[in-house]
């Protein structure tokens, strides 16, 4: 359980000035690669645990997070995951969107995390699917709407509480939220 949620959320927005800093424009390398993957890793892990500790307000934990999404052509294997030209329509993407719990299972579950660069350097965004939705669809996020989200988090911190005792699950229902003054 989250007691104070100020150290994980002040981790985002320095994830948040590292994508802007150094992901976004410093040429691609194998290292820039992984430290990039740990850190989203992490932080979605992190934005998962603060929901989990409703430590973020309902109306941060329902965002819609805009995606691209391609059908699946071919079955995607331990051994062919990474060829995702063949395995996918990349010709025809779908705009949708992921709720943010959506966003972070598919990722922390991921089958395929592959990163796209841009025409010169820098991190674009990057292709996932989870090991259940492999042989259905990949999704591709721009690291600028998962930078937005990440802020968004940061700087969540609900003011007003309401619990609500739900007897089939026997147990409370909470809802949160921050003043809409605030934001």
């Amino acid at each position: 359980m989250i007691w104070e949620s100020s150290y994980w959320k002040d981790d985002l927005l320095s994830l948040s000035v590292k994508i802007n800093t150094k992901y976004r424009i410093a040429p691609f390398t194998e290292e820039l690669s992984v430290e990039f993957e740990k850190d989203i890793m992490i932080s979605l892990y992190s934005i998962r645990k603060l929901i989990e500790a409703y430590k973020l307000s309902s109306d941060t934990k329902s965002i819609q997070l805009k995606v691209k999404s391609y059908g699946n052509l071919k079955n995607v294997t331990l051994l062919n995951w990474h060829r995702i030209d063949e395995l996918f329509d990349l010709d025809n993407p779908i705009d949708e969107k992921l709720q943010s719990n959506q966003l972070y299972n598919q990722i922390i579950h991921s089958y395929i995390f592959l990163i796209a660069t841009g025409e010169e350097k820098g991190i674009d965004g990057f292709f996932f699917c989870s090991d259940r939705t492999r042989n259905k669809k990949l999704y591709y996020i721009e690291l600028t709407e998962l930078n937005q989200f990440f802020t968004t988090v940061g700087n969540d911190y609900p003011a007003h509480q309401r619990f609500d005792y739900d007897e089939s699950i026997q147990d409370y229902r909470v809802y949160l939220s921050t003043p809409k003054n605030i934001r």
